[in-house]
């Protein structure tokens, strides 16, 4: 199914995360469905949610803010659709208020000793824990944050996700959506809406950014991260044979040599083409094998991410340097990611603390060299759930995948299984790495430029800024005003 194809159905929709261009996206939405005869339910937010994404903290005028900016968004949609009468706006709090839900719910009384035991907690059928452990590392940006020091935080986003959980349950029950829309599906405003239409079987689709600028990710009854429904996806789009499929493949890759900025903001547009760090010349006569890691934080609240075999990528790293300490004749570089700049968070403190006094050398994320041109001299790429992977293997690079990617399914990547058998393809000169049918990562660069839908009604003008209907959604002027003061006071 596709978006086009949904007629006359009802239809509940959750807005949840509200800078630009996601609440286009959602207006995008509904008035293509409204458009196609259906009726629209449009579950809004006034200040229920007690922590979310946009608003961790839960402060007030971002809240005034938010409502104000959603509530100019309904305003533009109403005037320009035909069938506005079929869009019905409601709140949480109609069918069940959060003072009400606090009565019978004692979520003081959690207190979490450890990341897992939090991770793992359950409220009825729902990933409690996980949901508030993924948008705790998505504030804090730290893998490993210290669950004392943001308490407050953890039984605001505990109190939220049950809330919301018990409030969807009730929705659902009287609305009976033929399908429900929401972003995302990671954090603790969404994932109980996610997890209620999994139990009741209700189809579902979620949104966020597609592949460019110009479109939206619009997928049923998967999350965005799903790396089965990206190897259906990308084999789908193959398989319609576009008669430009390889060269549109090719063309992302030049565009991330290029630093060109279409989906999201290029990490490497800092970098100096052609550097390479200063030791590199007095090794070049050693086998080189280059690590680019990930930040943890983008993943660490989903579940099956990963490395296979080690506890995460840090400890991998450090276990893989200490084995080849007993080779001199291999030289280890690794790229730390640029997105890891400036942070002071737990992966980067093992970076400077363990790391650095190992045998590999570090490559800061502010630090100008080239990844590219690391790539093209090195002689092993060793990537966890990096795309540089994928990129190396489209420059005919050996490559060697040590968590979950995207590209995965593609063969474009030897995978192993345990930690010695990474040691033998890293340092039996005999191993041979299996030859890349140089179609595989065309096909992740055509799925990368085509998946998505593309927008008719809002027009992206950056990356985080865009017109909708030829209009820019702002919230009241007096509103955003009294919260910029009051940031800077």
């Amino acid at each position: 199914m596709t978006i086009d194809r949904i007629v006359n159905q009802k239809i509940l929709l959750q807005t949840s995360n509200h800078p630009t261009p996601h609440l286009e996206t959602e207006l995008e939405i509904m008035q293509r469905l409204l458009e196609q005869g259906n009726t629209i339910y449009w579950m809004i937010c006034r200040g229920d949610f007690q922590s979310c994404f946009h608003n961790p903290e839960h402060k007030i005028m971002h809240c005034q803010v938010c409502h104000s900016r959603v509530n100019k968004g309904a305003q533009v949609l109403k005037e320009s659709v035909e069938h506005h009468q079929n869009l019905h706006i409601i709140h949480y709090r109609d069918y069940l208020s959060l003072a009400d839900f606090k009565k019978n719910y004692q979520a003081s009384s959690l207190v979490f000793d450890s990341i897992d035991q939090l991770k793992s907690h359950q409220y009825k059928n729902y990933d409690h824990g996980l949901a508030t452990m993924s948008s705790l590392v998505s504030y804090t940006r730290d893998h490993r944050p210290d669950l004392r020091k943001y308490q407050d935080f953890i039984q605001r986003g505990l109190l939220t996700g049950a809330y919301l959980y018990d409030t969807f349950d009730l929705v659902t029950d009287q609305i009976k959506p033929d399908l429900v829309i929401l972003f995302n599906g990671r954090f603790i405003e969404n994932r109980p809406l996610l997890r209620i239409c999994e139990h009741k079987n209700i189809p579902y689709a979620t949104h966020e950014r597609g592949g460019k600028m110009k479109n939206f990710l619009f997928r049923f009854n998967s999350i965005p991260h799903s790396f089965e429904a990206i190897a259906q996806e990308i084999q789908t789009l193959w398989q319609k044979n576009d008669p430009r499929r390889e060269e549109i493949g090719a063309h992302f890759y030049n565009k991330r040599v290029k630093r060109v900025e279409d989906a999201w903001y290029s990490f490497t547009k800092n970098q100096k083409y052609g550097q390479l760090p200063a030791s590199f010349e007095q090794n070049k006569d050693k086998k080189i094998i280059t690590i680019f890691n990930s930040s943890l934080d983008e993943y660490e609240g989903l579940s099956g991410f990963g490395p296979k075999f080690y506890p995460n990528d840090n400890d991998g790293i450090l276990q893989l340097c200490e084995s080849l300490r007993a080779f001199p004749n291999i030289k280890v570089y690794m790229r730390v990611h640029p997105n890891l700049k400036g942070i002071d968070n737990t992966q980067n403190r093992f970076i400077n603390e363990k790391l650095k006094q190992s045998n590999i050398e570090i490559i800061a994320p502010e630090d100008v060299v080239d990844s590219y041109e690391l790539v093209h001299k090195s002689d092993i790429i060793i990537v966890f759930t990096s795309t540089v992977g994928i990129e190396a293997a489209f420059a005919g690079k050996k490559v060697v995948l040590l968590g979950r990617a995207a590209y995965e399914s593609l063969d474009c990547a030897v995978i192993p299984q345990s930690h010695d058998e990474l040691m033998t393809i890293l340092t039996d000169e005999n191993y041979v790495f299996p030859s890349i049918n140089p179609e595989n990562p065309l096909k992740f660069g055509y799925w990368f430029e085509s998946y998505g839908i593309d927008y008719k009604y809002y027009q992206p003008q950056g990356i985080s800024k865009g017109l909708y209907l030829g209009q820019r959604i702002k919230a009241n002027f007096i509103l955003r005003r009294i919260k910029r003061l009051a940031k800077w006071f």
